[in-house]
């Protein structure tokens, strides 16, 4: 009996151990199926490419995507987003370029790369997240370009920010330019080929001065776009303003062919 006691108590021991093991083995494992990884700096949630993609609607319930680095879930606009959905490609990725450019096959390395777009483009990104902030939830930031495993800012986000300041300068030189040199209204039509004219509103610019129609070269630019100059003083002006071909110097309205 003594011996058969031991056995029995020895395995009583080695079973609770195996129980042990098999806890500790079972709580790494339920951690790691975690898709959400808290790292520091203020409790931030970070996802990585992996944890996000699996937010898809079948490996995980919810529906999660990324602008800009940010995670939103938009889960509540699964018919949107859901598979075979308009916008299911967005879903488990960061596909921020694709939000300008229209090109939902795009799934290099580079589909949420946007420092080589347009101050518009860029505008529109912008509108894009503030959108998916005011209507969906947002969830934590995903590691990769615009974040790091912490949720800090890298480098490229600092350098989007710091295009995103040198759009507003241009933006504002642009209004600066628009005011001294407003847009022309541009019609065409089959029967009279193109017609650029000029008014005391035309670009949207109240003015006392109507104006006449010139051509505006940009350097950087391929062609040249229309603008209204104050007659008067047009002497003063750039030499990158050229007159249409056959309209009179101070005809308000001009007609050509393109």
């Amino acid at each position: 009996m003594g011996i058969y006691s031991c056995f029995r108590g020895n395995i009583k021991v080695l079973v609770s151990i195996i129980v042990i093991i098999l806890g500790v083995l079972l709580y790494k494992k339920y951690e790691e199926l975690q898709h959400i990884t808290t790292k520091q700096k203020g409790h931030r949630l970070v996802f990585s490419q992996e944890q996000l993609t699996q937010y898809n609607g079948h490996i995980q319930d919810k529906l999660y995507l990324a602008v800009l680095g940010q995670v939103f879930d938009v889960t509540d606009g699964r018919k949107h987003y859901d598979q075979g959905s308009s916008y299911h490609y967005f879903v488990g990725k960061d596909g921020s370029r694709a939000l300008v450019t229209g090109d939902f096959k795009d799934e290099s390395s580079m589909k949420d790369y946007v420092l080589d777009l347009s101050c518009n483009d860029l505008s529109s990104l912008l509108n894009w997240r503030q959108t998916y902030r005011k209507k969906y939830k947002f969830v934590g930031f995903l590691n990769g370009r615009y974040y790091d495993e912490y949720g800090t800012e890298t480098n490229y986000l600092k350098q989007f920010k710091s295009k995103l300041k040198e759009c507003k300068v241009e933006k504002m030189n642009q209004e600066k330019e628009n005011l001294k040199y407003p847009p022309c209204n541009i019609a065409w039509s089959e029967e009279e080929g193109s017609r650029v004219w000029c008014t005391k509103t035309s670009g949207g610019i109240a003015r006392n001065w109507v104006g006449v129609p010139r051509q505006l070269f940009t350097p950087g630019e391929e062609k040249p776009r229309c603008v209204c100059v104050n007659y008067d003083m047009e002497s003063g002006s750039t030499n990158l303003l050229k007159k249409y071909p056959d309209c009179p110097d101070t005809a308000t309205m001009c007609k050509f062919n393109t």
